[in-house]
Formats: structure tokens, sequence, C-alpha cells
């Protein structure tokens, strides 16, 4: 008997409670490793008790009959697999490759259509079969509801329900934890902004991610175990196997084109250990599980959050005697797309893509851009009177607004420029353990500050100068983060040294405040071990002061933040009719007790009281 997760089990009534609220189209989204398959083989043999067809889509071979073999164990029905080279059956649950019933066109009878991976679903081979059952109910699922090319997912789903996080299943144990390895050092190769490199872009950086740095990091960091590897392209991937076989490890390469039987029998080395690391190009990211892999290499840059997010949860399943996956990123993508553990806010809005992408089209109704599919496209002539001839015109519908556009080939198409980012070359990089706690995006900009303006040997000043800025701005960076803003400005030797003036120069601040509104201004914001590093820093007897000053606080707020107190402030506040009168209300009642009140203001004139507020508050930080 199928037993779901709580998490699960709470999909599938959310699920359940779309299609009774007459939502047609739901999108689940759950990430790797979370089990979408079972979810939806439970949410089909509620369909198939009732003896109503079920229709799964799927776009690989092994997707296919992973999908198949999990709907056979809990429906207790074995399920007709259409696809080239598998025999019809008249089975109630069919599991079809999408590129077999495009070119078919032989729909069979369901009430209900899966389509596993559903980020593909915007392509046009799904868009038909989904017009085909305009009275099926339709359920996506994928760990990343997101496309690059400038079109979402709102006119193939209605509904989209978000599960529980990545971070969230590895502290329940139902993903592993991980070690997220990485090393810096800037190239000259530059990173598209808003889609994914072009295969002759991944050509030319192939020479960041060189065969014998792959080996080299792995024996550092992975040696001895079971290992997938992402590489740049064919080529490139074949390189990294012929490196690690000279080194006697077994190895295999596996691609595209690698046949079938021949990729079967890959795979099922790998998973019995015979192989102990294996290369591809593209072709593991969706539908390969092994739970026992430990460590993922990825030694090709993206700038997909999709396709990242599908590498790095290859490892991040569980398996008896794994303790934790290994991540070594030899590119920037961890800092630039997050870690997997990070927050993530998904939508089924379109994302604009990069304006210099080969065929991208920006809509001259609301400027979104993105890359015309072929197959919404339609073409038809026009007559040019000036040069007399007839001209062959495209139009399509915008992705974002649904308003047409055209275009002639012809045409010059403006690029929108500004400096691009710059991906990580392996070479010479310093490789080390990124702690869980440091977030990508809080570096981002001291990462930016060392690429544009110190690759050169500037001072220690200018160098601590860039992170006491980013620390004054950013006021919830931790300890762990400093310490990497002060790695990536190369300021290790003096580390401690940076931290302690950073440190010094809040506890100076406090030592000139005057009330304890004053020490939660300096210091509500920061870390937990922030405040520990300066509370550790100041004597004893200005400890006692400040727990005086606290406890004084609290006491006089619980008399202010009275019902009658808090009308009577707001009141006050309200009269106010420029920042003077308010600095005076400032200076004589609770400073907390504004604030509790301002938020009581819910007209423009709220708005206005939070902006003086915000503006003292300023004032006294500077």
């Amino acid at each position: 008997m199928l037993v779901l997760r709580d998490y699960q089990e709470d999909l599938v009534t959310k699920t359940l409670g779309a299609w009774s609220n007459n939502t047609r189209k739901v999108l689940l989204q759950l990430s790797t490793g979370g089990g979408k398959t079972v979810i939806f083989a439970a949410i089909a043999s509620q369909f198939v008790r009732h003896q109503e067809g079920v229709l799964v889509i799927a776009h690989r071979e092994e997707l296919i009959l992973q999908a198949a073999s999990k709907l056979e164990s809990v429906t207790q029905q074995a399920p007709g697999i259409i696809k080239a080279g598998y025999k019809p059956t008249d089975s109630l649950i069919q599991v079809g490759s999408i590129q077999t019933l495009a070119r078919r066109k032989n729909y069979p009878g369901a009430g209900l259509v899966i389509i596993d991976e559903a980020h593909h679903a915007s392509a046009n081979s799904y868009r038909k079969l989904i017009e085909a059952y305009p009275n099926a109910l339709i359920l996506g699922v994928t760990a990343t509801p997101r496309r690059e090319d400038g079109y979402g997912l709102r006119d193939v789903f209605d509904e989209l329900i978000c599960s529980i996080s990545t971070k969230e299943l590895i502290a329940l144990g139902y993903l592993t934890d991980y070690k997220l390895i990485a090393g810096f050092k800037y190239s000259k190769h530059k990173v598209p902004r808003q889609r994914d490199f072009t295969k002759k872009e991944l050509a030319e950086v192939a020479q960041d991610y060189k065969p014998e740095e792959v080996l080299k990091q792995w024996s550092n960091f992975g040696e001895n175990k079971k290992t997938i590897i992402f590489a740049v392209d064919v080529e490139h991937s074949k390189s990294i196997t012929t490196q690690f076989r000279m080194s006697s490890i077994a190895c295999e390469h596996i691609d595209g084109e690698t046949p079938l039987d021949a990729r079967k029998e890959i795979l099922d080395r790998f998973r019995k250990g015979a192989t102990q690391v294996i290369s591809n190009c593209a072709i593991l990211t969706e539908g390969f599980d092994c739970p026992d892999s430990e460590v993922v290499i990825i030694a090709r840059p993206t700038t997909s959050v999709t396709l990242w997010l599908q590498m790095i949860g290859r490892v991040l399943r569980p398996a008896p005697g794994k303790s934790f996956a290994t991540i070594i990123d030899m590119t920037d993508n961890w800092y630039r797309l997050g870690r997997p553990c990070d927050y993530r806010e998904w939508s089924l809005q379109p994302v604009t893509c990069d304006p210099d992408t080969m065929g991208a089209r920006c809509c001259p109704s609301c400027h979104h851009v993105f890359k015309p599919m072929s197959a919404l496209i339609r073409a038809f002539e026009i007559f040019n009177t000036q040069r007399c001839e007839f001209v062959t015109t495209y139009e399509t519908d915008c992705a974002n607004c649904g308003k047409p556009l055209r275009w002639v080939l012809e045409e010059g198409r403006e690029i929108v420029g500004g400096s691009a980012p710059i991906i990580v070359s392996t070479e010479g990089a310093e490789w080390e353990e990124v702690p869980a706690s440091v977030r990508p995006a809080v570096l981002r900009p001291i990462a930016e500050n060392k690429k544009r303006k110190y690759r050169g040997n500037k001072g220690f000043f200018d160098r601590f100068e860039v992170i006491q800025d980013w620390f004054d701005t950013h006021r919830d960076v931790n300890l762990d983060e400093i310490k990497y803003a002060i790695n990536l400005m190369d300021l290790n030797v003096r580390g401690e040294s940076v931290i302690d003036t950073i440190l010094i120069g809040i506890v100076s601040k406090i030592r000139t405040s005057s009330d304890w509104d004053d020490i939660t201004k300096h210091m509500s914001e920061r870390a937990g071990d922030i405040k520990k590093g300066v509370w550790d820093k100041l004597e004893a007897p200005e400890k006692q002061k400040l727990n005086n000053w606290k406890k004084r606080y609290v006491e006089e707020l619980e008399v202010w933040a009275t019902e009658e107190n808090l009308q009577a402030i707001q009141r006050d506040l309200e009269a106010c009719e420029n920042f003077e009168m308010f600095e005076e209300l400032w200076q004589i009642f609770n400073k907390e007790a504004i604030r509790i009140a301002s938020k009581r203001i819910v007209s423009d004139k709220g708005a206005v009281i939070r902006d003086w507020i915000d503006k003292v508050d300023n004032l006294s930080y500077t």
C-alpha cells in the first residue's frame, strides 16, 4: 500500500481541490528528489479506480520507463507504452513519448493527462496534445516551472501549486545534505544575459574547464566516490573521460548520440558500481536516478536556473551510508544562480530573455523580449510600394501581453548593450568548501567589485573599503559571508584584523549611543554571530549598562504601548504637517511606540510618516 509523506498528501489534496473549483490545468512544483512521480501515480490511481483513462507524457525513455514502473506498483495495473519499439496495449494507463504522439497524432482516450518535466510544456507538440483533450484534466509536474526563451507557462496551465522547499526536504531527511566546493578566478569570457550559452559559446569556454583540472579537483574532494560529471560538449566530455582513464579510474562517457542499448549498458554499469565516474553532455539532467551517487562536478557554465538545479539535483537523493553529497562547481554558477537550498519564488509568468539572443524579438506594446517559437510564427506577403516588390512578413503573438508583433528578415535590430558578467575560469583557482550559511546573492557586489576594479595589485585599504561599504549596506550579512568576502578580495593574510576592525566599528557606535533605541538601530538587523562578536568585545560594565537600558526600554514600552496611548500617538502623527513637527514628537514620545502607531495609519499620510521615521533613523546612522 502506498503511504504518502505529509507534503505529498498535501499536494494531492490541493490538486484535487483545484480541479473541484473548475481549475482544469494544474502545475505542481516540487524539488528534484521530492517524489513527483509518486504524487502523480497516487492521483492517477484514483482515476483508474473509476475506470477513467490516464495518459502520462514524457520526453525521454528513462522518464517513460520510470513513470511506468511507479504507476504499475501503485495501481497494480501494467501501463501501455506509446513509443517506437513497444507493442500497444489496451491498458487504462498509457505512458507516451511526446515525440511519438506528435508524429502519430493517435491520442488514446483519457480523463487525465499528466505531463512530466512540465517546464517543456510550452513547446508546440505539448500544446497540440493538450488541445486534443479539451475535456480532460491536465496535471503538470516539474521541479523548475520556468522557461528561458521568454515564454512563461501561464498559457498552458491555469494554476501553479508550489510545495515544500529543498531546504525543508534536507532538514526532514528526504534529501541529503551537501557540501558545495567552488573556486574563484575571473576570465575574459562573458556570460550571456537572460539566455543560456549557445553551442559555439560553450565551445569557446571549454578551455577554462580543462580535463586535468576536473580530475585534480575530483582527487581533492571526491576521490573514490561515485561521480557524475556535466561537461561543456561531447568533445569536452570525451576528453574528461580519457583523462580519468589515463589515471586508471573507471570512467565512461555518454551523450545524446549514444545508441540506446549502449546507453542502458553504461548506466547499468554505473548503478552497479563497475563504473565509478560517468561524464555526459546534456543527457543526465532529467530522468536519471542513482541515489548512491555522491559527487557531481559541474564543468559547464549555464545561465538557466532550471538546468543548474536539474544537474545538482542528481546527487541530492539519500542512500544508505551516504552522509552528504559533494557539489564541485568548476564555474561560478553557484553564486549567480544560488545554492540548492536557496528560496526561489516560482511563477507562471514569462521571464524576459536576452535581447542579444539570435531570433529574439521585443514587443512594441509591453517591451517584453522573447524568442518566438517557429510553430507559432505566421508568415504572409506584403507589397513594398517604395521598392515595388513583395516582402515576406512574419507575425507572432507576444508571449507576455498577447498582442501581435511583425517583422521582416531585412530589419535591423538594436542590441541592448552594457557590460556583461564574466564567468570564472578554473585555472589557478583556489578551491574550498562554500559554507551553507553563505548566500550567493549577498556576495555578488563583492565579486562584481573585484572583477571591475581589483584584478591588479591594489592596496589593503582600497580592498578593505569595499568590504566595509558592503557590510554597511548589507546589514544582515553573517560572519561566514564576511570571511568569504575577505577571501574574494584576497585579504586572507589579514582576515582576522579585517573582521576585528569591522566589529570594533560597531562597538564604537554602541559606546556613543545614548539609549536602547540607538542600540537597536545599530544591531537589530545584524546576524546572530555578528551580535555575539560585538557583545564579546564589550567590557563587563558596558554589558551591564546595556542590559539595564534594555530592561528599562521594555518596561517603558509596556506603558507606552497601551491601546489608549497608541491611539493618542496616532492622532498626533496624523496631525503633523511637516517633518519639523514630526521631529518634536520623536523627541517626546517613545520611539518604538511611534513606529507601532505609524503602522496603523493606512492613508497616504501613513507612508509619509514612515518615510520620516526612516529619515531620522538614517540620520542617526551617519
